[in-house]
């Protein structure tokens, strides 16, 4: 999720843990623990620029380091609130906000390391948005009301916000993956797995993806209750064939650190290709779900495996794209979309 979003999640998950007249000083501890975990974005190499991707939502974002991140969340406040408070009290509060943080960030599609060292591997629920207004804005107005108020009942409402949101998503979430499933079914698409994530700042509009074993194949999905679903066909692509991948030379170790991070979903775009370089994206993300333009990638050099690649983003909206992604929330037939 967006920092200001953590923020706020993290004030409002400390507040139960305060008493009335210390819940400015429980917001603000909750909401630097609720940020802190985020600090693995300063750790970036020119000379690598996977490292960015590979260590956001790492070691700070897993169970076992939330101790650790608190605590130096606490050891920052604590001489500003040393005064009026405990050191424990305002490190319990730290670690209230810091532990909801990966949390928020699995129940995203990005992949969340909730378990490192253990494991490496990339949680991801795919129940909201990265960004989703809906769901941040009622809890910001209810953690000023709370604080303005010092109210518990407030704190309350916001807390059942988040999870009655949360679990909407998640229902919504099934639903699509239901619904892509029986889209594949007719449409004679075999599945090998099969994955819905929602698109930017809703839980109406779903990306669903499939992947057969040798195509990825996409299609939007609008679904919400008391209305029937919209499918929007996006096509299929090639899958990156990872078995091709040199494991001793610079490039196909990157691009091996780059299909991890994707879950497998790596295809190559020729329209964002550079020169001789060619481009591996993340069939995952895109601004309008029924694209085959990936949010991000790599440039890769086909003809000299000792190069790196680099990470680059594809951000670009125009007028139409905004147009389609609009019609699509709306829930206008697919032939109506231009």
């Amino acid at each position: 999720m967006d920092p200001v979003t953590h923020g706020v999640v993290g004030a409002l998950s400390a507040l139960p843990a305060a008493r009335r007249r210390q819940m400015r000083s429980a917001a603000l501890a909750g909401a630097a623990g609720g940020m802190v975990a985020d600090l693995d974005a300063l750790i970036r190499s020119s000379s690598d620029t996977l490292l960015y991707i590979e260590y956001h939502r790492q070691f700070t974002h897993s169970f076992a380091f939330a101790p650790v991140g608190s605590l130096l969340a606490a050891l920052a406040l604590w001489p500003l609130r040393k005064k009026r408070v405990w050191f424990a009290r305002v490190y319990l509060w730290c670690l209230l906000g810091y532990l909801v943080h990966p949390l928020l960030d699995a129940a995203t599609s990005y992949g969340t390391q909730l378990w490192w060292p253990i494991s490496d591997r990339r949680v991801a629920w795919n129940w909201i948005s990265v960004i989703d207004p809906v769901y941040s804005l009622p809890l910001l107005v209810l953690l000023a009301a709370a604080i303005w108020r010092r109210s518990h009942a407030v704190v309350a409402i916001a807390l059942a916000w988040m999870v009655v949101y949360l679990g909407f998503g998640a229902w919504q979430n099934q639903r699509a993956e239901a619904l892509l499933a029986g889209w594949a079914d007719e449409a004679g698409v075999a599945v090998e797995r099969l994955v819905a994530k929602p698109a930017f700042a809703n839980l109406v509009v779903w990306r669903g993806l499939i992947d057969d074993g040798q195509d990825l194949h996409l299609v939007a999905i609008r679904t919400l209750p008391g209305s029937e679903p919209v499918f929007y066909p996006g096509g299929a692509v090639a899958r990156f064939d990872r078995d091709e991948v040199d494991p001793q030379t610079r490039r196909d170790r990157d691009l091996a650190r780059f299909d991890h991070f994707s879950s497998r979903w790596l295809f190559h775009y020729p329209a964002l290709d550079a020169g001789s370089r060619i481009f591996i994206g993340d069939f995952r993300y895109a601004l309008d779900p029924a694209s085959q333009r990936p949010l991000w990638g790599v440039l890769v050099d086909p003809n000299d495996p000792h190069s790196p690649a680099e990470y680059t983003t594809s951000r670009r909206m125009n007028d139409a794209d905004r147009r389609r992604f609009f019609q699509r929330l709306r829930g206008e037939p697919a032939a109506a979309i231009d």
